[in-house]
């Protein structure tokens, strides 16, 4: 595994996956943000805890589009910054052209697909979300989060070893 880095259309690229790879912070945490004119929502840290345990279940959409599935989860992680996200893009056409449409910078964004399980109202009418199922996670031009729900980077293909990482591992097998 490296942990090189590069730049490409403002997306983070690290030489340490197969090039299939997206990764992002897929709904921010403690963000309020106004959904349409009757509705602001935020999301709390744990909203998705018992999601993290089988990401393998989420699949990754474009434009909530279920007859478009073109991936799925491979990790999901509850961070300080909101519910991250990795998901492997399926080699299809669809597939292929939603990595290039990333790596082009014209798809950037994250959206989700939940049904509530328990909410609360602040004084404000805020809806928090405290825990919901996420059913999918969709690929969108402009999201309801705008950058604090995006695509990071894509992991890429790497033919150079990174020495830092080599010796990291060693140092964790020798204990």
């Amino acid at each position: 595994m490296t942990i090189e880095y590069r730049q490409l259309q403002e997306l983070e690229v690290r030489a340490e996956g197969d090039g299939r790879t997206i990764y992002g912070i897929v709904v921010p945490y403690g963000k309020e943000q106004r959904i349409n004119a009757n509705l602001t929502e935020v999301f709390m840290p744990g909203a998705f805890a018992q999601q993290t345990r089988a990401a393998h279940r989420v699949k990754l959409l474009v434009n909530h589009d279920l007859k478009m599935p073109i991936g799925r989860a491979t990790l999901l992680r509850e961070d300080p910054a909101g519910l991250y996200g990795e998901f492997r893009i399926s080699d299809t056409n669809a597939g292929n052209e939603q990595l290039q449409l990333i790596e082009d910078g014209v798809i950037d964004h994250l959206s989700i697909g939940f049904s509530t399980i328990k909410n609360a109202t602040r004084p404000n009418g805020t809806i928090e979300r405290q825990r919901a199922h996420l059913a999918e996670v969709s690929l969108v031009t402009f999201g309801a989060y705008g950058d604090a729900a995006a695509v990071s980077g894509v992991r890429d293909v790497s033919a150079t070893p990174n020495l830092d990482a080599i010796t990291d591992l060693i140092k964790s097998i020798r204990g």
